[in-house]
């Protein structure tokens, strides 16, 4: 199911995010792209119905603002810009999908 994808997703992610700290690799988006269908997947599932317990509001903003990630990926890609996809990746896709990961310790219950 989706929160098997979520669960594989988040590890490619980590790898790729602690390899941009590797100046060797950091270079290479290569492996950002082999995961954008995955990560293109989890946001139309993230966007299609709110699947957080808290507020519209909040779900609503979280999709805007998952989509400002998503055009940054793309646009780092294009650019080769990889300080850009690191942010995109590391402070962005990943911190969503963290929201849904099993072992995740939410502050608010």
């Amino acid at each position: 199911g989706m929160l098997d994808e979520i669960e594989k997703l988040y590890d490619k992610l980590k790898i790729i995010s602690d390899n941009f700290l590797d100046y060797k690799k950091r270079n290479d988006l290569v492996p950002v792209q082999a995961c954008l269908k995955e990560i293109q997947g989890f946001s139309v599932w993230f966007m299609q119905e709110n699947h957080l317990e808290n507020n519209e509001t909040e779900w609503k903003m979280l999709s805007e603002k998952l989509i400002e990630i998503l055009q940054d990926i793309v646009q780092a890609i294009e650019q080769q810009d990889y300080v850009l996809m690191h942010d995109a990746i590391t402070y962005g896709m990943m911190e969503y999908l963290r929201i849904f990961l099993p072992n995740n310790v939410r502050e608010t219950k």
